[in-house]
């Protein structure tokens, strides 16, 4: 602990020193020398260090980069439609209520195929979900009618299309001219669809009341109805002014002022109908150089910032990294890590650090069985041919072991680490 580190408090460690002093004089007089005449110095001193760290911080060149992306879920009956930090990734699933149709399931399953149902959220580890998928079998259950009850099978797939909706991301960075930053998608990968394959006589006149499965091991931690959250909607701002033809008189010029953004938000292009020569940010204003001459509609994700965690039963999981002076540096002027603390200080860095400690890391072998996989499978690296001839493995310790998220987020801090080290395969483990 520093003697200006935020949680240094010199009064109670005045305090504390105070009865160690054996004579009542002694107490008394450190108290009047220390207590009073040092303290109103140190606490001098203490503000202009703090002036000179923050000029210091604020001097340091900046990269760009995307906004925190933060997600989390909630059960679809307990969302809060005044929520104006966290929306659900499908605005629909919170407003439009699921339904079977008695007459498609029954045609779906006697052609052979599976007829989905709903989608929930298993609460266990990776590895249990992996052997799960590695091992596909089926679940027994029932359907209700308004006479009974029929005997039903059914089977789980990872649930795709939040992680599609997630992985859109990609592209606007890249129309946004940003740099890519791995997102943290842990709850998305627990979420999973019920699909009904067999199922006894059935009269497709009759209505579905209820679905039952037996999900054996993890019927304690199934989460019904889940609904998956992100700090990011969509906006559309319209263009207020005639742009204007850019320096090179080739293209125009977009102008959207500060006043049309919200305070407190940060924005990325979602989408456009012409191509992008660049876009800039400056003094709050919007600079969007483009093809096309006419004003018009500009569609983006506003990011709001975090929300107070207390809000919601489940955690928040972002990408988050804490603002620092290395930080700033490393990605501004792209250094490598050359050491274990350069290592230590990336992993501290991210907000998920407060689950995981990092402990190691070593060289092995490519027969290695990792216990994480990489969140970004979806971006084609075509220089990259997967036959890295070593494996570079993390080890780290949870704080919790019993935390079903602790293995995804290890697979996250692996895949951020694995942009660094490009000649390795990367891989995680817990100990």
């Amino acid at each position: 602990m520093g003697l200006f580190d935020s949680d240094f408090n010199i009064e109670e460690y005045v305090r504390q020193r105070i009865p160690e002093l054996d004579e009542m004089e002694n107490r008394d007089l450190f108290k009047a020398i220390v207590g009073n005449a040092t303290l109103e110095l140190y606490k001098h001193i203490k503000d202009e260090y703090d002036a000179l760290e923050q000029r210091v911080f604020d001097e340091t060149p900046k990269a760009l980069r995307m906004p925190d992306l933060i997600t989390c879920v909630v059960e679809a009956d307990k969302y809060d439609v005044t929520d104006t930090n966290m929306n659900p990734i499908f605005p629909e699933d919170y407003l439009v209520a699921t339904e079977v149709n008695a007459a498609d399931m029954i045609y779906s399953v006697k052609t052979g195929n599976e007829f989905y149902l709903y989608t929930c959220m298993i609460k266990a580890d990776y590895l249990e979900l992996k052997k799960l998928m590695q091992r596909p079998r089926r679940f027994k259950g029932v359907i209700e009618n308004e006479y009974g009850e029929t005997p039903a099978e059914f089977i789980l797939k990872p649930c795709e299309r939040y992680l599609k909706k997630a992985e859109e991301l990609y592209e606007v960075s890249r129309l946004n001219y940003l740099p890519w930053r791995s997102l943290n998608l842990s709850y998305l990968h627990k979420l999973f669809d019920v699909y009904v394959v067999a199922i006894e006589d059935w009269d497709d006149q009759l209505e579905v009341r209820r679905v039952t499965v037996e999900f054996d091991e993890f019927a304690e931690k199934i989460l019904y109805k889940p609904l998956p959250l992100w700090n990011a909607q969509e906006a559309i701002i319209k263009a207020n002014s005639y742009p204007q033809p850019a320096v090179d008189r080739k293209y125009y010029e977009h102008y959207l002022y500060k006043k049309q953004f919200r305070e407190g938000r940060e924005y990325l292009l979602r989408r456009a109908d012409d191509i992008i020569r660049n876009i800039f940010w400056q003094d709050g204003d919007l600079y969007i150089i483009c093809d096309s001459d006419l004003p018009g509609d500009w569609q983006f994700y506003e990011f709001a910032p975090a929300p107070d965690p207390k809000n919601y039963a489940n955690p928040l999981i972002s990408n988050e990294q804490n603002e620092s002076f290395s930080r700033n540096m490393t990605e501004y002027f792209g250094q490598r890590i050359k050491t274990r603390t350069e290592l230590v200080r990336f992993f501290k860095s991210f907000k998920c650090s407060e689950y995981l400690d990092f402990v190691d890391a070593k060289i092995k072998s490519n027969l290695l069985q990792p216990e994480t996989y990489s969140m970004e499978e979806f971006i084609d690296y075509e220089y990259r041919t997967g036959d890295r001839a070593q494996t570079l493995e993390f080890t780290f310790r949870a704080h919790d072991e019993d935390f079903y998220l602790n293995r995804d987020l290890m697979s996250f801090l692996v895949t951020e680490i694995q942009h660094l080290f490009p000649e390795y395969r990367c891989v995680g483990k817990l100990v």
